[in-house]
């Protein structure tokens, strides 16, 4: 048995090293070794042994609890493993399926923002096809004009212009000179009709103005005719010239409502004067439309009746000929203001909006939201009010608009009234109220275009 076999040894051990110890002390009298009877030993061996077989059984049990407590943690272990691992699952199952409905929405928005790009693209590529058939135009000086004719260029019409200065002229064919342009054709940013909507004063206090303003300076349009009759423009003294070809027909509905934003019973200016150039008419389609031929000799009679603002809620392609006549314009110091177009946020900028000379407006909602068909790009300067604008409405009544050329007739007024305070455009871009992204930006240009209420006064 091991464990006796290890006692005998301890005691055969024991005996030795008293042996020992009793031959190294055999000088020393006085020490003696005790003797051990064998009745003793085996009383100590069993002792021994007793001993050692509690160790040995608390060991044992030891080392089951130990086996025990191991497999416990073990279990522990798997437990939380599977836990973890389901867990896992759960969210990497919940992150597939966010990412995938992310990834599905913005397929859907990207399919939808290229669908509209495309079909902008086809829009436009319609209107730069869009023009009066067979017919060019180019502003001339008197000394080009001469050099035209000298060479046999045949022309078709020939106006002099004493607002811009020159000659507008048209041909009947493309002709071998770089001024000439076709003589496109330019649209109303028409706005959407809707229910219910605010009065042009309230929406006005977004811009810090709570009451009518006056000026007397001249505010020049560019539009379809007006009703001078509406109840809405009673007091606002009214100078219209129609510009439209003569086979086309006089249509009051956009000028009117764009008009009773300006000024008069509903609008932000409650006296003032406008002189309105009516390019806009019916034609035998039924379109209300303007040929770029149209605009310059509208912008050139504004020019000759002093108008120091020009709103211009319209839009269309870019015109060579046109651009040349907007600088002119802007050169005397007119300020131009067009809305930015209702083409949607995809559409690629639109003109007059776009040139460098014109004040580009886009509309906000009373929440300060872009509206959503607003046209955007690095040409926009201002933001102004233009959804749930109640406006003049056909039979003397009212209606209410969204759009960006309700925008433009706000930001023309405001621009008025601040020019007349004495402030300046680029002045006015400092303190306006920035919306979206901080500093100016594609979609709201430098922010909500606002008037200082202290400075504000009728101008004299």
């Amino acid at each position: 048995m091991a464990p006796r076999f290890l006692l005998m040894l301890l005691l055969s051990g024991a005996l030795s090293t008293s042996l020992v110890v009793q031959a190294s002390s055999d000088d020393d009298d006085d020490f003696e070794l005790p003797r051990v009877s064998e009745r003793d030993e085996y009383d100590i061996e069993d002792e021994l042994e007793d001993r050692l077989e509690e160790r040995l059984e608390a060991a044992e049990e030891r080392e089951e609890e130990l086996e025990d407590r191991i497999e416990e943690m073990l279990e522990a272990r798997e437990d939380l493993e599977d836990e973890l691992e389901d867990e896992l699952e759960e969210r990497l199952e919940k992150n597939l399926e966010r990412l995938e409905r992310i990834s599905d929405e913005r397929i859907e928005r990207e399919t939808e923002r290229y669908h509209q790009l495309w079909e902008i693209e086809a829009r436009v590529e319609d209107l730069e096809a869009f023009s009066v058939a067979d017919e060019y135009i180019a502003l001339l000086s008197e000394e080009e004009l001469e050099a035209a004719l000298a060479k046999g260029t045949q022309i078709k019409t020939t106006e002099r212009l004493e607002g811009l200065g020159g000659y507008l002229v048209t041909f009947p064919d493309e002709v071998e000179l770089e001024q000439t342009e076709r003589n496109h054709i330019y649209t109303l940013d028409s706005a959407t009709v809707s229910i219910g909507g605010d009065s042009v004063i309230a929406l006005a206090s977004m811009a810090g103005l709570t009451v009518p303003e006056s000026t007397s300076a001249v505010i020049g349009m560019m539009d379809s005719s007006i009703d001078e009759t509406h109840p809405c423009l009673g007091s606002v003294t009214l100078e219209q010239q129609a510009f439209y070809p003569a086979g086309a027909q006089p249509d009051t509905q956009h000028g009117t409502a764009i008009a009773s934003v300006i000024g008069g019973a509903c609008g932000v200016l409650s006296e003032v004067r406008l002189a309105n150039a009516a390019v806009f008419g019916r034609g035998p389609e039924g379109l209300v439309v303007a040929s770029a031929k149209s605009l310059i000799e509208g912008l050139n009679w504004l020019v000759e009746k002093q108008a120091s603002v020009i709103n211009l809620s319209l839009s269309g392609p870019r015109n060579r000929v046109l651009e040349q006549a907007v600088r002119q314009v802007a050169a005397r110091n007119i300020l131009l203001v067009a809305s930015s177009g209702n083409e949607g946020a995809a559409a690629f900028p639109r003109y007059p909006a776009a040139s460098p000379e014109v004040i580009a407006v886009t509309a906000v909602d009373h929440s300060m939201q872009v509206y959503p068909r607003a046209v955007r790009g690095p040409h926009i300067e201002f933001a102004a009010p233009g959804v749930g604008v109640q406006v003049a409405g056909p039979h003397h009544g009212k209606m209410t608009m969204d759009g960006t050329s309700v925008a433009a007739a706000f930001a023309t007024s405001l621009l008025v009234i601040a020019i007349s305070s004495g402030d300046s455009v680029d002045s006015l871009a400092k303190q306006a109220k920035d919306l979206g992204e901080p500093g100016r930006d594609n979609t709201y240009g430098y922010g909500l275009l606002t008037v200082d209420k202290k400075k504000a006064s009728p101008a004299e």
